[in-house]
């Protein structure tokens, strides 16, 4: 059990090890984009979208590019914010092996929507500006949280068989903290490149 649980995407960088379990990280990854691919195709079948605005995605996290760079950067950081720190929480309780698959899965139906919304709004064109400003950030954003999430999920795991086995599981939660703080710095650095790209393509296709 002990050499299974060892087995990571990274078994070289012993940081990364803590983030990339296979059987935890793969199992997540699937269930982002299968939300993604159901986001898409509820926005396509129902009316999610009301007079070219996309009410329920105010928090997924789509910039701006005529609205400047903070409001892009807030943005963006923003919805990580909101995604880290609710994995964070999740990790805190017993439940979180549970509630971290569903979160991950809303997730990507976001994602899905939010993609959508771009054609939905300017057709074809819109699918460019979505490649150019949306796709990018939102793709090293839910990388971020795929492997906070698996981070999460194991942390969840462990602190559950604490209070279940007679015998004390070692947990860390200095560490889990650290981790935490550390995926906020790395959320504010992708929310920088993703409000910088959204400027720069708004500087070169104004509308």
């Amino acid at each position: 059990m002990k050499a299974k649980e060892t087995r990571a995407l990274f078994q070289d960088i012993p940081f990364l090890r803590r983030f990339s379990r296979k059987a935890v990280f793969c199992p997540l990854l699937a269930l982002l984009l299968c939300g993604a691919v159901a986001g898409a195709a509820a926005g396509g079948t129902f009316d999610f979208f009301h007079s070219g605005q996309v009410l329920p995605l105010f928090f997924s996290g789509i910039p701006d590019p005529q609205g400047g760079f903070f409001p892009c950067f807030s943005t963006l950081l923003l919805n990580m914010l909101i995604g880290l720190i609710l994995l964070f929480l999740l990790g805190m309780t017993a439940f979180g092996v549970a509630a971290v698959p569903a979160f991950i899965f809303l997730k990507g139906v976001t994602v899905g929507l939010g993609v959508l919304s771009f054609f939905t709004v300017d057709g074809l064109s819109g699918l460019g500006r979505a490649a150019c400003t949306y796709t990018p950030v939102t793709a090293l954003a839910s990388l971020l949280l795929l492997l906070f999430a698996t981070r999460t999920m194991v942390f969840s795991k462990r602190l559950a068989k604490a209070g279940f086995s007679p015998q004390e599981e070692s947990l860390n939660f200095r560490r889990y903290l650290m981790d935490f703080f550390l995926f906020l710095s790395f959320a504010v650095m992708a929310a920088l490149v993703g409000g910088l790209l959204a400027v720069l393509y708004g500087s070169i296709f104004p509308s």
